[in-house]
């Protein structure tokens, strides 16, 4: 919601209607993810929980904090503090849609969106603990770690040559949040061929784990 509110605020504060452009495919993803997160609730699907927590971390830890709230902000506003010119910033952070930190309702609401990504994040991960199986999924870790490797390979591209190379900072936030979002849903989506069962107690849907069970 900060997300939105720091855009639309933004469109009309700086005269800038392509900022409204990114509110509608975020939108659609909260309410996949909203839909996802809710059929794990009822269901305990654990594929339902794993999508879900991927558009998440992508979507709002990612995309809506780490880097909207994080690189278009927080840190614009930490080179801005120390003097860096204005040509400069414009290069490193969006060209022509770069605003002068000079509203401190669009500057507070838009590094808010870092804040309540951690938030985010955290809800995110007790959820994950909670449902872990015993055997976390070997392809989707490894295939985490590789997302992972190639968001540093980014992060040192850019780091050699840092203005001009805005695409390679978000490609790199955006595998970093990918990444972690495949090496955290592997603990929840098993080994081939383990099975779980749900039984209901109190309403609740609660996964049920066979001891002995075979692969």
């Amino acid at each position: 919601m900060a997300f939105f509110v720091e855009h639309a605020y933004g469109a009309a504060r700086y005269g800038t209607p392509v900022r409204l452009v990114g509110l509608l495919p975020l939108g659609a993803l909260l309410v996949v993810a909203l839909a996802l997160l809710a059929r794990h609730a009822r269901t305990g699907s654990r594929l339902a929980l794993s999508v879900g927590a991927i558009v998440v971390a992508v979507a709002f830890v990612g995309l809506a904090g780490l880097l909207e709230g994080g690189f278009n902000h927080a840190l614009k506003l930490a080179f801005h503090a120390t003097g860096m010119p204005d040509d400069r910033l414009r290069a490193l952070f969006g060209g022509l849609n770069y605003a002068v930190p000079d509203d401190v309702v669009f500057e507070g609401v838009g590094t808010a969106t870092l804040g309540l990504a951690g938030l985010v994040a955290w809800h995110l991960a007790r959820l994950l603990r909670a449902v872990r199986l015993p055997h976390p999924s070997a392809p989707v870790r490894r295939a985490g770690v590789m997302v992972l490797i190639a968001a540093g390979v980014l992060f040192g591209a850019y780091v050699t040559e840092p203005f001009g190379h805005v695409g390679l900072i978000v490609l790199a936030i955006l595998a970093t949040a990918l990444g972690s979002a495949l090496t955290a849903v592997s603990g929840v989506i098993g080994q081939a061929g383990w099975a779980s069962r749900i039984v209901r107690l109190n309403g609740m849907s609660v996964p049920f784990k066979w001891r002995g069970e075979a692969p």
